[in-house]
């Protein structure tokens, strides 16, 4: 795991400048503190951030081929290099070192653009092809290492990170307000959009290459698509789960570091947690967990340290009073590349430091609701097409009144008023309907300005543009393929890496190997779904590993009492931030209904705990990350 940057002025030709790339490793030193490396040839520039993980010896970077031809500065992990190894040896290639870096180099060289449908892990790649003049970027099919990209005056700039891009000469750093329109309808950003107008994130799956006569060229090499295999049976499902999830787990285990594993009592860490103690023996291996000590929260120790005492790991917690958890709030919010309507970042940012101490490289349960849907909304749209398929549509079209008037009616509980009248919406309007802001809200917290600016501009496009067919023809699936395109992408994974990388570890997702996630895409809704229960042939696979009591337990994740902070100490410095707003936002929001809402909610008035989060992590990005630069072009 490390940290890139990079410029290549292909238009103008001008040097790379060595004082810009040096100041932008230097604002990444979290993500590599074991090293830094450049390399500049002309008008291309790499720079590289060190975290040894492989090959802790033979591995810095920018990494060439023995003939100077090619250069390689690169995030993340290749967790098959060896295997990529026997086949470039069998194609006559002699590697120099034992790491995967150099395994990615030569299989450029063997396969060029598409050496990258022979990686499987997490990354994002810059190769200088010298002889071509060309820089090859690429990410990993799932995204879960990110990449920035800004094109410029001179050329192309790019980094790991946000806070690194926005060094770089001639990036244009002001606001994209439709972006920021997005943040407040979904909580995120969807790629390749950034809330700064001149960067891009390049998107998963995808390979971008540069060079002076053609420019940027991208290509797709992997999308994923859920698209239903009626042929399997239920054993032979289970059969090819427990298969690729072993693997998956085992190829994640490589490392010349001690590896961890965060562990929440859960049923996917418990799954990786028990596949690792049957890989090599737990005993030894370290674990973590993390609470808050706060009214409302619900810390999940006691089935973290059942599951520790099964396995025999040494296991560490960590509580946080409010006062700890309140500052690591604010502290983690001002490392976001973009904000996020995330109250746990805290408690991963603590954890990870927590890890710190004793590992480089933890294991974790992402990405499992997403690709195995595990979340309620899957459930809740599950049933809503069981109950359609009963009802004829044109019945369903006609009572659509009748539901949406009930939705009004007195006694009629919030929860239930939203699913009456989400029954008869198009799917994409439901989605948002769960997951999405509340858009009357959101347009009276707008100043006058900012809603003059965004007449004409839908904020739901940024998540309708996702369903593209992608999905197959069952509802829940097509929410899934948003979800693993949009929210686990830009929400979950990004946190994820930021808060990680924070505290100079490497975060491995198992669940999200690309292999394991195809073949989920290829399980019926059926067979994960029930009417109570998600995730349920994951589950069954597993089973044989994962106590009963953990199985049966209901998902909790990491649960901030977010409302109660609000109106805490805490809470009374947020507000203070909120009623002086940064040179980046001044002007953005209505500062009388912003008051007023402050007003309500510590008073307890009000629960408007969800809009004053998210106006407040747009503060903290503001101050940080997102403050306006003199030099912006």
């Amino acid at each position: 795991m490390c940290g890139i940057a990079g410029i290549f002025n292909h238009r103008s030709g001008a040097p790379a400048p060595m004082t810009a790339l040096a100041e932008m490793a230097r604002r990444m030193v979290h993500r590599g503190p074991d090293g830094a490396g450049f390399h500049v040839d002309g008008a291309l520039g790499l720079a590289h951030r060190r975290l040894s993980i492989i090959d802790l010896d033979g591995g810095a970077q920018p990494m060439s081929t023995s003939d100077g031809e090619l250069w390689i500065s690169y995030n993340g992990e290749v967790f098959n290099y060896p295997e990529l190894f026997e086949e470039l040896r069998r194609r006559g290639h002699v590697p120099r070192t034992h790491s995967d870096t150099e395994a990615v180099l030569l299989a450029y060289r063997e396969w060029g653009v598409d050496f990258v449908e022979h990686l499987n892990g997490m990354f994002a790649i810059a190769i200088w092809d010298k002889r071509r003049r060309r820089l090859v970027l690429a990410r990993d099919r799932m995204g879960v290492k990110p990449l920035y990209y800004a094109e410029t005056r001179d050329g192309i700039a790019f980094a790991s990170e946000l806070k690194a891009l926005r060094l770089a000469p001639g990036v244009d750093t002001s606001l994209d307000l439709e972006a920021l329109d997005d943040y407040m309808t979904l909580g995120y950003v969807v790629n390749p959009r950034c809330l700064l107008s001149g960067v891009k994130k390049l998107e998963p799956g995808v390979v971008l290459t540069v060079d002076p006569e053609r420019g940027l060229e991208q290509r797709r090499y992997w999308q994923l698509r859920f698209e239903p295999d009626e042929r399997p049976t239920r054993q032979e499902w289970v059969d090819d789960i427990r298969r690729l999830f072993d693997d998956s787990v085992r190829l994640r285990l490589r490392s010349d570091v001690p590896v961890g594993l965060l562990l929440s009592g859960g049923i996917d860490s418990t799954a990786i947690a028990a596949t690792v103690e049957r890989a090599k023996s737990t005993r030894g291996v370290h674990s973590y967990c993390i609470g808050v000590d706060a009214p409302g929260a619900e810390n999940e120790f006691k089935w973290a340290q059942l599951v520790a005492k099964k396995l025999g790991t040494q296991h560490h917690e960590v509580l946080l009073s409010a006062e700890e958890n309140g500052t690591l709030l604010t502290e983690a919010a001002t490392l976001l590349d973009e904000p996020l309507v995330e109250p746990c970042i805290a408690q991963l940012l603590g954890v990870c430091r927590l890890a710190r101490k004793d590992v480089t490289v933890v294991l974790s349960g992402e990405g499992a609701d997403e690709t195995w849907l595990g979340y309620q909304g899957y459930r809740t749209m599950y049933g809503i097409e069981l109950g359609q398929r009963l009802v004829p549509s044109a019945l369903l079209n006609g009572v659509s009144p009748l539901l949406h008037r009930l939705a009004e009616a007195p006694g009629i509980s919030t929860r239930t008023a939203k699913y009456l009248r989400l029954a008869t919406e198009p799917l994409e309007r439901r989605y948002l309907g769960l997951s999405g802001f509340d858009t009357a809200v959101k347009d009276r917290l707008y100043s006058t300005d900012t809603r003059r600016a965004l007449l004409g501009h839908d904020s739901r496009e940024a998540v309708r543009r996702l369903y593209d067919g992608q999905g197959g023809p069952e509802t829940p699936s097509r929410m899934a393929a948003v979800d693993c395109r949009g929210w686990l992408v830009d929400n979950t994974l990004m946190r994820s890496d930021l808060m990680s990388m924070a505290a100079s570890v490497e975060l491995r997702v198992p669940f999200l190997d690309y292999r394991l996630v195809s073949l989920a895409a290829r399980v019926p809704a059926r067979f994960k779904l029930s009417l109570t229960s998600g995730k349920v042939i994951l589950k069954e696979a597993l089973a044989d590993r994962i106590p009963q009591e953990v199985l049966r337990r209901r998902k909790v994740g990491f649960p901030t009492p977010t409302a109660a902070l609000l109106r805490g100490e805490w809470g009374r410095q947020a507000q203070e931030l909120l009623e002086s707003p940064s040179a980046r936002t001044a002007g953005l929001f209505d500062q009388n209904v912003l008051r007023g809402m402050i007003a309500q909610h510590r008073s307890g008035a009000q629960d408007w705990h969800r809009v004053l989060f998210q106006v407040l992590m747009l503060e903290y990005w503001s101050l940080g990350v997102g403050a306006p630069q003199a030099d912006a072009a």
